[in-house]
């Protein structure tokens, strides 16, 4: 029986390494002009208005590949895996004879192999899940709170009008927990790329806890980032298997999901070996442009989506760094942290090989709480739970900020976050402040300056705030500060003297960490509103 196994295992392996997986690309678009001139016929309306709204210009990768070049490389025999535009080829796998017959091909440029060139980021669940009735909201407020979300979450942004694209290994029970009773209507349809069909409600698990983080809710008891945000849902990670395939499919479902116009792709999964060893990373490939998959992840960014990827859990084994596309430069890569606020002992470390801060911030990770399928609530440790804790936080800051970019978003986030000044290899910026983050756009500037009138500092420390105010003629008027529900808090009357006025004033103290609304009439008929925050 020894001798069969061995003699079968021989075989198989003879079997798979007669294959390769490569990107077989083509030398041109010759239908460029056309589609650059009619972009309706390549992309949606919503993915064009994404990229006027970010001054993204179209290019030849928005293009579709040309059909009578796919149909040269599968006249030859080759089974394709998936067709790229962001490539401009297709990927497959081929035997070395194949090779010979395509780089013959006119239209072909060149081969490129993922040879040389991935573990998946393997969440450690813990198998003790209890009746969604015998716990409270306390479950999911440390994910919530710790970054400030609440803030933003209390002013009513919870995600509307932003989609997200939800890139995992499967969704089984979305279509049926009464968790997901809320996301159900907001899910606006996705796509299985290992099996190659329509149904996504299946596979692994994993995916339904990713998503409930985001989107599940259940009145009084669990509430997840951005429960109001629209959702596609994606397979693209086959469990049990780590096959460079999977890369594949990560690519295929973000080009789609830029095509439908998404503003967010968060994806729990990440690469650094494979079963076959042919395909493993080394350290020094993680630069970003080494990985098919971080090359994609990059695109997607540049195309202005807000790409959001876990870190990684390998900071406690052997391989200790992040995995791939964390590495890629426009990726936003998440770390996970206790409730304390220290990085979990998995989480794994930065920086990328060409010595770029990674991860870039980190989130609750460490017993996150998450929706089983069943509808039952369940916690684990990983960054595959960290990483959509985040993408429903920009979720909710897209809402409050739509014309913002991405790129000035991600800046922002990390400027918030409690280690920018000494980020660390394993926790990356550390954790954001939302709150902050918020606050900061909405200010813009610490002093703003009209023709007549100026305030400072803002934000306001101390409750004592100064105004400068140019006026005509002497005369007395009111300065009024409302919340932003229209409620007046605070009134004081000052008085003018004809030219420059430097005023002091003096907010009571009942007045703090609030974002208010100011109010004052000028002499000439002029009233001036202006937005502060009181710390």
């Amino acid at each position: 029986m020894k001798k069969i196994f061995c003699f079968f295992y021989l075989c198989l392996s003879v079997f798979s390494f007669s294959q390769e997986l490569v990107l077989i690309k083509f030398k041109d678009k010759p239908s460029q002009s056309y589609y650059l001139a009619n972009p309706a016929e390549m992309l949606t309306q919503k993915s064009l208005d994404r990229r006027s709204k970010y001054s993204i210009s179209l290019s030849d990768s928005d293009v579709p590949v040309e059909t009578t070049y796919i149909n040269a490389v599968k006249n030859l025999g080759v089974s394709i895996i998936s067709v790229s535009k962001w490539f401009n080829g297709v990927f497959a796998k081929i035997t070395s004879s194949q090779k010979t017959q395509i780089l013959s091909l006119n239209c072909v440029l060149g081969i490129e192999s993922f040879i040389e060139n991935n573990s998946g980021a393997k969440e450690q669940v813990q198998n003790n899940p209890f009746s969604l009735l015998k716990k409270t909201a306390a479950a999911t407020d440390t994910q919530i709170t710790q970054i400030g979300l609440d803030y933003l979450h209390d002013r009513g942004y919870k995600g509307s009008n932003i989609t997200i694209a939800v890139l995992d290994a499967g969704f089984p029970g979305v279509n049926t927990a009464s968790a997901f009773t809320h996301t159900r209507p907001k899910i606006k349809g996705g796509y299985n790329f290992v099996d190659h069909n329509t149904n996504f409600y299946t596979r692994d698990s994993h995916g339904t806890q990713v998503l409930s983080i985001i989107g599940a809710s259940v009145s009084g008891q669990y509430e997840g980032t951005a429960t109001e945000a629209d959702f596609y849902l994606y397979i693209t990670e086959k469990k049990d298997v780590e096959i460079p395939e999977e890369e594949v499919w990560w690519i295929a479902a973000a080009e789609k999901a830029d095509s439908l116009g998404v503003d967010i792709i968060t994806s729990s999964l990440g690469y650094n070996t494979f079963d076959d060893y042919r395909y493993d990373y080394t350290q020094a490939n993680l630069d970003g442009k080494t990985s098919f998959i971080s090359r994609g992840a990059q695109t997607a960014s540049e195309k202005g989506v807000f790409v959001i990827v876990s870190a990684g859990n390998e900071g406690n084994v052997s391989w200790k760094k992040i995995t791939v596309p964390a590495d890629a430069k426009d990726v936003f890569a998440i770390g996970a942290v206790n409730s304390s606020g220290f990085p979990g002992a998995f989480s794994s470390y930065g920086p990328s090989a060409d010595n770029r801060i990674k991860p870039d911030v980190s989130a609750l990770g460490v017993s996150a709480y998450f929706i089983y399928p069943d509808g039952t609530l369940g916690y684990g440790n990983g960054t595959s739970y960290s990483t959509p804790v985040i993408a429903g936080a920009v979720a909710c800051l897209l809402e409050a900020y739509p014309t913002v970019s991405p790129s000035a978003l991600r800046q922002k986030i990390r400027e918030s976050a409690n280690l920018y000044n000494s980020p660390t290899p394993q926790m990356g910026y550390g954790i954001p402040n939302f709150a902050s983050v918020f606050q900061v756009l909405d200010i813009k500037e610490e002093k703003i300056i009209f023709n007549d009138f100026s305030i400072y500092p803002n934000p306001v420390q101390d409750g004592i705030l100064y105004l400068k105010v140019t006026s005509k003629k002497a005369a007395s008027t009111d300065v009024k500060f409302f919340n932003y529900t229209g409620q007046s808090v605070y009134s004081e009357k000052i008085t003018l003297n004809s030219g420059e006025n430097l005023l002091k004033i003096t907010l009571p103290s009942y007045i703090k960490k609030e974002n208010l609304l100011l109010k004052c009439s000028l002499p000439d008929g002029k009233t001036i509103s202006q937005k502060i925050i009181v710390l």
